[in-house]
């Protein structure tokens, strides 16, 4: 242990009377504690900056960082898969990474439905009864339904449930990737009613149906819950919970945007549900003006809206899934393609682009000098993928 010089604390006592050694004292520490809250300042005001800077910075233009050169038609679709894209249209599909195309399958289909959870995506034909499994390493199985299909979801693990249509009624039909069917559902209007929609979780055991019925000459619609996994099969038909409350009207619009979230969007409202053994409906927010566009991400529902404004045609409004709207702007535009990039909203067409922040802030605007197929967020916020009839750029927002 060291010791102390105790001649050195003598002569420094002798030296400051006690009012002023604690007058030095509180100096000392009055000096170091100035120091620290200015250097607590400055981070605090640098951290603010780059969050400001981040929030209400824009952007007019773009540099690429890179391309690859494709073949695409006009009638070319892109979806995002892995850390690129899936490329598709009537003519085949093709998984493309950063280096080119890694598979391409060939195909004939009038209307090709297109569904991609994780590593797994479901093609079909609408209105056929093949639906084809891929995933990064390519075709992975061919399911054959018993009725012409409607729509496909595809789960986490390659599960795939079919909305299907015959004369006179409906079915839904769940098959593993093997083929294998797990659930027959048949529905008809005098009893079930008519479904509108479905969605499974990305887990593949739990399934949301939106069904038109008919009582006593009147219509309604329901959303009605089915729990597949070994805590719902004591339920009788493996329901999980039903829900009226939205009588008249109509709900075309049932997603499961996690494993025990779902959203129901109706002509004039917005449901958000938690499910696990049960159903429980955990917000509902009436939507007073006419609905153009619905999109949704994890952690948010956005709406284009009709706006009564005759400079500004066009509302958006986002929110969470707790029912806090986290925006709402007006604008002048209504794009073919509206999709989330982080806190932001993304809207384009063939040949225009913009991007506008929760707080309203237009933080890019571009017209294309080309056709654009496709765009596609990398990031969230700077990096996307353009795509067109000849290449994918990586391109970067400066």
């Amino acid at each position: 242990m060291a010791r102390i010089n105790s001649s050195k604390v003598r002569s420094f006592k002798k030296s400051f009377p006690d009012s002023q050694m604690l007058n030095f004292i509180k100096s000392r520490t009055n000096r170091v504690t100035i120091r620290i809250g200015v250097g607590i300042i400055i981070v605090i005001l640098g951290i603010l900056s780059i969050y400001l800077y981040k929030r209400y910075n824009s952007y007019d233009d773009y540099k690429v960082l890179n391309y690859i050169k494709v073949d695409s038609s006009s009638n070319s679709k892109y979806l995002s898969y892995q850390d690129f894209v899936i490329k598709y249209s009537g003519d085949g599909i093709s998984y493309i990474d950063d280096e080119g195309t890694v598979w391409d399958e060939a195909y004939q289909m009038k209307t090709p439905i297109v569904d991609i959870c994780e590593d797994y995506i479901a093609v079909a034909d609408k209105n056929s009864n093949d639906i084809y499994i891929y995933n990064e390493d390519g075709k992975q199985g061919k399911i054959t339904t018993s009725f012409p299909i409607i729509k496909v979801e595809v789960a986490n693990q390659g599960v795939v449930a079919a909305l299907l249509e015959d004369k006179n009624a409906n079915h839904i039909e769940v098959f593993d990737k093997e083929g294998n069917k797990l659930v027959s559902h048949k529905t008809l209007l005098d009893e079930n009613g008519y479904p509108l929609d479905f969605s499974i979780s990305d887990d593949g055991e739990k399934m949301a149906v939106s069904y038109i019925t008919i009582h006593n000459g009147a219509m309604g619609n329901r959303i009605v819950f089915y729990n597949f996994s070994n805590s719902g099969k004591n339920s009788a038909n493996k329901t999980a919970g039903e829900h009226t409350q939205y009588k008249e009207t109509i709900v075309p619009i049932v997603k499961f945007l996690s494993d025990n979230e779902a959203i129901a969007v109706g002509e004039n409202v917005f449901s958000v549900y938690k499910i696990g053994k049960q159903s429980e409906l955990d917000e509902e927010i009436e939507i007073k003006d006419e609905i153009y566009k619905v999109f949704y991400s994890e952690k948010y529902v956005g709406f284009i809206l009709e706006n009564h404004n005759s400079k500004y045609p066009y509302r958006i409004e986002v929110y969470d899934l707790s029912g806090k709207r986290k925006m709402k702007t007006e604008i002048k535009m209504e794009y073919d393609n509206v999709d989330f990039s982080g806190d932001n909203v993304l809207m384009y067409d063939d040949m225009n682009c913009q991007i506008i922040s929760f707080e309203g802030v237009e933080k890019f605007k571009i017209i294309f000098k080309g056709e654009i197929n496709g765009i596609i967020p990398v990031d969230g916020s700077r990096t996307f993928l353009f795509m067109t009839r000849s290449k994918i750029q990586k391109v970067k927002l400066k």
